[in-house]
């Protein structure tokens, strides 16, 4: 009898702790931040100091489409402790995190939230082989709380509780310059970002749609604008300075992407003569 008592004791005591051990890792998957960029393929997870890829294996990033922000979420999802899903035959994305399920249908503006059917602003699109969601429909319905950085162009993703949630991120995502900038260039930058409304380049020219413009090695053609962010088709490099291997690389470390379409500041743009 008394072994028997022994044996059930030691049962409780080994059952307890494990739940509490559940619980407390259950409270540290709660909360997480996730801090993003437009147009930037990178991400920080919590506090760290190093950023990770939101894609790694097509480096795909946040874009503006209609003035949504679309991305790839099945990392971020995964990352908050969810799921995704692809179902080709159906184009469809089902999303779940905690109790909250989104399911969507590539290229249409019908959306489900736990079988309720929902309009969209924006439909889930394909760009560059990656399958894009929009950011906001997806982050209010499956409960994160997002801040938006409008003067930084960054996303803040939160899940759980937190003490303080800022509104400006500029300490992320640093602007990559050049060794041989000046102090003095970088506040002739600083100053040109307030006229970020206008679609002016960093010489003071206006660029207009059909203009080929420069950004580090990179060039391309205007394909939009969208007041200070302009769109571009990136189609060409500086052979003399760049091998073609590393040509994607060091367009991901610019913000934008190679053979393919990225917004960027028009200040940041210097327009071909």
């Amino acid at each position: 009898m008394l072994k028997r008592l022994v044996i059930f004791t030691v049962s409780i005591i080994i059952s307890s702790s494990l739940i509490g051990q559940n619980f407390v890792s259950a409270a540290e998957a709660l909360n997480k931040r996730i801090i993003l960029k437009v147009n930037d393929a990178g991400m920080f997870i919590d506090d760290a100091q190093l950023t990770t890829y939101i894609d790694p294996v097509t480096y795909a990033a946040p874009t503006v489409v209609d003035n949504r922000v679309l991305l790839p979420i099945s990392n971020i999802i995964k990352e908050f402790g969810g799921t995704s899903t692809w179902e080709p035959a159906q184009k469809k994305i089902t999303l779940n995190l905690n109790t909250n399920k989104v399911t969507l249908t590539l290229d249409s503006r019908k959306a489900y939230v736990n079988g309720t059917q929902i309009s969209l602003d924006v439909a889930p699109t394909t760009i560059s082989g990656r399958t894009m969601v929009p950011l906001r429909f997806v982050s209010d319905h499956l409960g994160l709380q997002l801040v938006w950085d409008q003067k930084n162009q960054i996303i803040a993703l939160y899940q759980g509780d937190f003490d303080n949630i800022p509104t400006d991120y500029s300490g992320y995502f640093l602007p990559i310059t050049s060794e041989d900038s000046s102090s003095g260039s970088s506040q002739d930058n600083s100053s040109q970002n307030t006229t970020s409304d206008k679609p002016i380049s960093k010489e003071g020219v206006t660029i207009k749609v059909g203009d080929r413009v420069q950004f580090s090695f990179f060039y391309g053609e205007v394909t939009k604008i969208d007041g200070g962010r302009i769109l571009v088709y990136w189609d060409s490099k500086d052979n003399l300075w760049l091998k073609d291997e590393d040509a994607d690389f060091m367009a991901m470390l610019a913000g934008i992407k190679y053979k393919s379409s990225s917004w960027i500041d028009a200040s940041d743009l210097t327009v071909e003569q």
